[in-house]
């Protein structure tokens, strides 16, 4: 879809859905093939309400139309399967929305920051957040995961939900220490009648896939719990796993059999003909070549309980890892369980980054975004 589709004035009726209006404010891009991110509003006759973020794949799309297609198809499946995520943790999705050659699904607008934004903050800070506080957004992540793995159908049949966007983008956490997880539109599920995948590849940030998706295998429930061990590595110590092209040596791509180095390569080509980013290479050789020791050596400066959980969680292979989420729960709850930390602490550490990065950041367009954010 091209820029164009979307050009309008700001307070354009988009439609209207139920007796509600909703006006164009902003359009944020298109997010994948076909399908653009739009911030709306509701409005009922003078009244402005909340907003929400909206969906939205039009024919007027520079894509072909089979795409086109299988974009809106994806849209319904996302309302479909919205109705068996009905969570506190999970952004919720109203409807869908059929007019004038345009589809639009309307959900939640999400309040707070994402971690990604919290982690630019602390980077500036020059040290990261708390092994408790990684704990605590670990197990509130965890917590989501295994409502989700776990959702059955009208007819008790499990869905087999694999979120596959387990990434800092799509965790937000806000003012109140709340933490929920956005975007289960990119999951795959046993839905019946679902689209099915065409193309193995990430659906979110490259950088905190597991390596069975990476390398082109199948994911499953374990594959959302190792995106999660990447996203609290990063939050405790400011690395990722898989970002670290220094350590992917020719030496050590030599390390690999021919079998690994042929599955390696044909991931690399799935990656450049689905059209990911060019960094994604590195993330695939990484996925293939790291190794427990380099665990090891990446936590060793976190306490014990940290540091056992993450090692487990990132494991290589998915047999070694946490294999359920509600299992990652309870690990995580037996070593928060000893401590007092709260969700008011969680707030404390937030206010504590916030009040240091702002005095390095004052006046900076980051600051002000931030300080928007979390005000609410």
């Amino acid at each position: 879809m091209t820029a164009k589709s979307f050009v309008l004035p700001r307070g354009a009726i988009l439609f209207e859905m139920n007796r509600v209006h909703y006006e164009f404010r902003e359009d944020l891009g298109e997010v994948y093939p076909g399908v653009h991110l739009l911030v709306a509003r509701r409005r009922i006759n003078e009244h402005r309400l909340e907003r929400v973020l909206v969906k939205a794949v039009s024919v007027a799309s520079a894509s072909p139309f089979p795409k086109v297609k299988r974009a809106r198809a994806k849209l319904e499946e996302q309302v479909r399967l919205s109705k068996f995520l009905v969570h506190p943790g999970i952004f919720e999705v109203f409807g869908l929305q059929k007019t004038e050659g345009t589809w639009y699904v309307v959900g939640e607008y999400p309040t707070g920051n994402t971690l990604g934004a919290l982690l630019n903050l602390v980077g500036v800070c020059r040290h990261w957040y708390t092994p408790l506080f990684t704990m605590f957004i670990g197990a509130r992540v965890a917590d989501v995961l295994a409502y989700a793995h776990a959702a059955k159908d009208d007819q008790g049949r499990p869905l087999n939900i694999v979120h596959r966007a387990i990434d800092a983008d799509h965790i937000y956490l806000n003012w109140k220490g709340i933490v929920r997880v956005a975007d289960f539109g990119l999951s795959l599920s046993d839905l019946p009648g679902r689209v099915p995948s065409t193309v193995n590849r990430p659906q979110g940030d490259g950088f905190y896939c597991s390596p069975e998706i990476l390398l082109g295998k199948r994911a499953d429930a374990r594959s959302d719990l190792f995106s999660l061990g990447v996203l609290m590595l990063e939050l405790a110590t400011g690395k990722n796993l898989l970002y670290d092209p220094d350590e992917v040596t020719e030496k050590v791509k030599a390390s690999l059999t021919s079998s690994q180095l042929r599955r390696v390569k044909r991931a690399i080509e799935r990656a450049r003909l689905s059209g990911g980013p060019p960094l994604l290479e590195d993330a695939i050789w990484r996925a293939a070549t790291y190794t427990q020791a380099d665990l090891e050596r990446l936590t060793a400066s976190l306490p014990e309980s940290l540091r056992v959980t993450l090692c487990k969680l990132l494991h290589p292979l998915p047999a070694q890892r946490f294999q359920t989420a509600t299992e990652l729960v309870e690990h995580l709850r037996h070593w928060l369980g000893g401590t007092a930390f709260s969700q008011a602490d969680v707030i404390d550490e937030l206010k504590s980054v916030m009040d240091e990065a702002g005095r390095v950041l004052a006046g900076t367009e980051l600051a002000h975004t931030l300080d928007e954010n979390t005000s609410a």
